[in-house]
């Protein structure tokens, strides 16, 4: 979907370049920034929706194998040095 959105904006943006070619620059600088705007507002979205709701999305931080139970055994280690005198 978002690839079809910068798709059709770029084939826009030709066309009024080609039709309006003193406004060329001011669309040439829109379509860079759109191009950075609209993925990163669109992996925003993902992620909120991932916060809010818990499930895992393309945008979910992967878990790394071992790594509950590093910290589980690290918290424990922690524990137990704090209890000797």
């Amino acid at each position: 979907m978002i690839v079809i959105l910068l798709v059709m904006m770029y084939i826009g943006t030709l066309v009024v370049a080609i039709v309006w070619p003193e406004n060329a620059s001011k669309l040439f600088a829109l379509c860079l920034f759109v191009t950075v705007a609209v993925p990163v507002c669109a992996y925003l979205g993902i992620w909120i929706y991932t916060q809010a709701t818990g499930k895992k999305t393309i945008a979910s931080v992967p878990e790394i194998p071992g790594e509950k139970e590093a910290k589980e055994a690290s918290e424990n280690a922690s524990d137990n040095d704090s209890e000797t005198p």
